[in-house]
Order: C-alpha cells, then sequence, then structure tokens
C-alpha cells in the first residue's frame, strides 16, 4: 500500500489574528505542487469549501508553515492534472470527506470567543476535518492532536470588542 505525507498548512495572522488553516495535500511525497483543502469567507458571511488545484506553499507571497499530520493511501487521494486555480468540486476520497464536512456558517455573535458549537472558522473546520479523516481511518489518531496543538486561543482574533468590554480590560 503506497502512502502520501499530508501536512496541516497554516497562514499565520498578524498579532491579535488568528491564523489560517487548511490541508495541503501534495502530488507527490517530497513534492511541491498539490492540493489545498480549506474553507474561506468571514465569521459575519460564513464559510465555504474550496480546493486550491496545483498551488505551490513555497512560492506564496504569504507566509506559511506546513506540518505533517500523518500519511494517507494513494488510492484517497486526486493528482489533479488541470491548471492552477480553485474550484469547489471533489475528487478523491479526502475531498468527499471535506464535502461531508459541514463549513462554518455566519456566527450570530462572531465578537465573542471561538468555540467548536455556534462561533467556527477555519481552525474549527479544519479540526472537524481531521477528526472525520480519522474516523475513516484515513489517517492516525496523532494527526487530532498534531492540529490541535496548533490551533490559537479562543479569544485571539477578536478584533472589535465593545467599549464597556474594552474598559473592563483596561481596569484589570
Amino acid at each position: 500500500m503506497a502512502t502520501r505525507t499530508i501536512f496541516l498548512i497554516i497562514y499565520p495572522g498578524q498579532p491579535n489574528q488568528r491564523a489560517h488553516f487548511g490541508v495541503w495535500v501534495p502530488y507527490k511525497e517530497d513534492g511541491v505542487e498539490g492540493t489545498v483543502i480549506h474553507v474561506v469567507g468571514a465569521p459575519m458571511a460564513g464559510f465555504s469549501l474550496e480546493f486550491k488545484r496545483r498551488y505551490r506553499p513555497t512560492e506564496t507571497h504569504r507566509l506559511t508553515q506546513l506540518v505533517a499530520i500523518g500519511s494517507v493511501d494513494v488510492q484517497y487521494l486526486h493528482d489533479f492534472e488541470g491548471d492552477m486555480g480553485s474550484d469547489t468540486t471533489p475528487r478523491g476520497g479526502i475531498e468527499l470527506v471535506a464535502a461531508q464536512v459541514q463549513p462554518p456558517r455566519a456566527s450570530v455573535n462572531f465578537l465573542e470567543p471561538v468555540n467548536d458549537t455556534t462561533n467556527r472558522r477555519c481552525q474549527e473546520w479544519t479540526m472537524d476535518y481531521v477528526r472525520q479523516l480519522v474516523a475513516r481511518r484515513y489517517l492516525d489518531e496523532a494527526a487530532v492532536a498534531i492540529v490541535q496543538s496548533k490551533r490559537d486561543a479562543p479569544n485571539v482574533g477578536i478584533a472589535l470588542r465593545p467599549a464597556a468590554a474594552r474598559g473592563q480590560q483596561q481596569a484589570q
């Protein structure tokens, strides 16, 4: 059984901004090109699933960090052969799993700390996605702990705060 290592891809944010998470699947072991599986959007509008094809992390203008999360049997992977771009059509087993994980909806109160139920963003979606890959035995359980260890604290990225909350912080 041939396998390929897949990665958590992290785009660190500015100070006091949450990092963006996704999963990067290279087209070859130790390859430089692959597909990013992630959700895009905003907490106040909701998110949608996107596949960035023929993506090269080393050629982006954004700082990225790749963290190996495990090896997947190549039968569940799709090596895209078209042009670079983005789409929403899942191809291959692990992309079909991604399509079954509900992207975060618009948050009722996006100024509240992030949680796994009512105020979800890309990091929470990525955790759910990796949990599903583990549940289907595409990845080992260690993948969940790896991704969890890279998450931001729930209150990171809450850029706007009501005036009363700012006053309470200053008083402390």
